[in-house]
């Protein structure tokens, strides 16, 4: 397994992966008419694209058999880090993958004081490793996914 930056080149996997495990994840407790939104606005060639140039977006992807296995997206703000994505393929998950990818997003913004993200409420196991990586609830939000209303947990933990 290695570690790297995400380049141009990677985004029609990163795509596939970002697909694929958004449909494992939640396909049972969204409509595919919301699914399809995300693919539209957040997982788009073209968004994908801006997020691995933008200099001040952190976008880690683990490469494991010259194969995309798992990403991350991470920036700063106010010294605080705030983890937009953190996604291993759903045959690969519970392997070990999940925690390097954090531990890489942690090394790169080692001057920052915490660490953020949203989980959705019904992802159990992402919740189950974000607990286990230390984070906390912090409080409970809900943000509109097209015409859905998606129910979420901001969690939060100091940087180790």
């Amino acid at each position: 397994m290695m570690i790297r930056l995400a380049t141009r080149e990677d985004v029609n996997d990163i795509q596939d992966l970002l697909h694929e495990t958004w449909k494992d994840t939640y396909g049972d407790y969204v409509s595919q008419k919301t699914l399809d939104e995300v693919y539209k606005n957040w997982q788009s060639i073209e968004f994908l694209t801006k997020q691995i140039q933008n200099p001040n977006v952190y976008f880690p992807v683990l490469v494991e058999h010259d194969q995309i296995v798992g990403l991350a997206t991470a920036r700063t703000i106010e010294n605080v880090v705030i983890l937009f994505r953190l996604y291993v393929s759903p045959i690969h998950q519970r392997k070990g993958i999940g925690k390097p990818l954090l531990d890489s997003v942690e090394q790169h913004f080692s001057g920052a004081k915490k660490i953020q993200l949203h989980v959705e409420i019904f992802n159990q196991k992402g919740q189950a490793f974000y607990k286990k990586s230390g984070f906390k609830e912090m409080k409970r939000e809900q943000e509109k996914v097209g015409d859905e209303t998606i129910n979420q947990i901001l969690m939060e933990r100091e940087m180790r």
